[in-house]
């Protein structure tokens, strides 16, 4: 699988040249991302995120994820959930300068593809390094005051697991990210596998890799939804 890179223009189109005039007292912030987004993620650091998925093998074809970290800025600085963020993408001429879709009608990315690529951010510790070159950037170029970064953005990185999972109810994510950690320390204690332990804690749900798949039940039926969240309880506990 070959992960793409994100090549967005360099030069404002005159009609993003209109909306950065737009953003000249409020949201600030969403200027700069987008005038110096090409230093942001430059090559070098594209490379370290396309590194994340060097071992993932075949399957779908991921999305830049260059544009994807710049999704999860933009989230963080606006405090919103998952699904505002993936709305914004088609209703927001700010947003879709800053992501390089400007007349999108189509989000570039789903809900569940931001959320998967968040984790895999934190995984990798790659958040962290995200929130700080930013901050770099705004010292280097002096085009963003980096003492106004707003302390939310630090606080929405931080926290990103529970931004992203909790702040749209997604109990069952939420969960399994926190049980993984759980397995996976008593699997090297042990020296098991992870599904071993998985197994011999009864909690088979967790040997996919997905718990969504492993309910398999229809995600829209809200009687099915509160039943598997207390089937995953009861493995937990």
């Amino acid at each position: 699988m070959t992960t793409a890179r994100w090549t967005p223009a360099v030069a404002p189109t005159r009609q993003e040249q209109f909306i950065l005039k737009r953003l000249g007292r409020v949201r600030k912030l969403l200027g700069f991302l987008r005038l110096h987004r090409h230093e942001l993620f430059d090559a070098a650091f594209q490379d370290e995120l396309v590194a994340m998925y060097r071992t993932t093998g075949a399957g779908k074809e991921a999305r830049p994820p260059a544009m994807m970290a710049m999704a999860m800025l933009v989230q963080g600085y606006l405090g919103i959930s998952d699904a505002e963020m993936i709305e914004l993408t088609v209703l927001d001429l700010r947003v879709q300068m800053v992501l390089g879709c400007l007349g999108a009608e189509e989000p570039p990315f789903s809900q569940g593809a931001l959320q998967e690529f968040r984790d895999r951010v934190i995984a990798a510790e790659m958040d962290r390094r995200l929130l700080e070159r930013t901050i770099d950037l705004a010292k280097q170029t002096k085009a963003f005051d980096h003492r106004k970064l707003p302390k939310t953005l630090r606080v929405a990185i931080d926290s990103s697991p529970l931004e992203g999972a909790a702040r749209v109810e997604d109990t069952f994510n939420l969960l399994a990210h926190a049980a993984r950690n759980v397995v996976a320390c008593a699997a090297r204690l042990l020296g098991w596998t992870e599904a071993q332990v998985c197994i011999q804690a009864g909690m088979p749900l967790l040997v996919d890799s997905s718990i969504k798949r492993a309910l398999d039940i229809d995600w829209n039926d809200a009687v099915e939804k509160t039943e598997a969240i207390k089937t995953f309880s009861r493995q937990l506990d």
